[in-house]
């Protein structure tokens, strides 16, 4: 039952919204700021006592992407139907739950949240909890990397019960659009013309929670790289636009936003990966509520 009465475009323009002045919108205590919150189906999850049917014993939370909602993990045609509730169908101790955030927030503020909340949610869940899996699409996956950092850092119960961390689509080498952003409004903040200043100055209005996702950034500046949590499986998937894997367009633009070579975190430093697949045909979006992906999950996960 979705207990949420507000019309469905304005959550989606509130998320929008969110994406690109969350920072803002938080600053000044606006409402339309999105909180972050843990999700059963279109319920949220009361943290102060959990209660949902059938509590089992492996959490499996999917965590969306920028200017997304959690709705964006739904199978074409089959709402409430998402990758968590198809594990879910097979594993029968797995409860599916899904995460709403501010996307436009520094994402290490996100992942620090996310940290507490999940320590919260395993003490307070009805049953022990004896699994976690971690899903992300897009900026989720480097919101997932940030909780596990800020997670291990503060020695947290649910690190310890962690196993898999899915990235979907996740730009760990940083997004070639929201790099090309950041070019265009340092271009046009060094133009002679005023006018053209003012483009540049409306474009770097973009929030923090973009600024990151433009560098793959997940912890504050002065903290360094984190690598990927030790003792967890890792496991990238990535979108290409042709289904050809040697046609130019993906070479130049991946899945639409994020190049392969970026999701699979080419440029990072000491990664091991448990898995990782490709999937020619599909852009950014639909990596998020794919069958073939559904797939490859079932395999890696159950």
């Amino acid at each position: 039952m979705d207990t949420d009465t507000s019309p469905v475009w304005q959550r989606h323009a509130s998320a929008i919204l969110s994406g690109f002045l969350g920072d803002w919108l938080e600053a000044r205590n606006n409402p339309l700021a999105v909180p972050m919150e843990f999700f059963r189906g279109r319920s949220p999850i009361d943290l102060s006592a959990p209660a949902v049917e059938s509590p089992g014993s492996t959490l499996c939370l999917s965590i969306h992407g920028l200017m997304e909602l959690e709705t964006v993990w739904d199978l074409p045609g089959q709402a409430d139907t998402h990758y968590g509730s198809l594990l879910a169908d097979e594993g029968r101790s797995i409860t599916p739950l899904t995460l709403r955030y501010n996307t436009g927030r520094p994402i290490y503020r996100n992942g620090e949240d996310l940290a507490e909340l999940l320590e919260t949610l395993i003490r307070r869940w009805p049953v022990p909890v004896e699994r976690i899996i971690l899903m992300g699409h897009s900026m989720g996956g480097l919101l997932i990397r940030s909780a596990c950092h800020h997670g291990q850092y503060l020695a947290h119960r649910w690190v310890e019960k962690l196993t898999d961390c899915v990235y979907i689509g996740s730009p760990h080498d940083g997004s070639w659009l929201a790099k090309g952003a950041k070019a265009t409004a340092d271009l046009m903040n060094r133009a002679p013309r005023d006018y053209l200043r003012v483009v540049g100055e409306v474009i770097d209005l973009r929030s923090e929670g973009i600024r990151n996702l433009s560098r793959g950034e997940v912890v504050h500046g002065n903290e360094g790289e984190p690598p990927l949590l030790p003792g967890t499986r890792h496991y990238v998937v990535c979108g290409l636009l042709a289904r050809s894997r040697q046609h130019p367009i993906n070479a130049l633009f991946g899945d639409a936003l994020v190049h392969e070579s970026s999701a699979r975190g080419h440029e990072r430093r000491g990664w091991t990966l448990s898995g990782v697949a490709s999937f020619p045909g599909v852009d950014h979006i639909r990596l998020a509520h794919h069958p073939d992906v559904a797939s490859q999950l079932k395999e890696w996960l159950l």
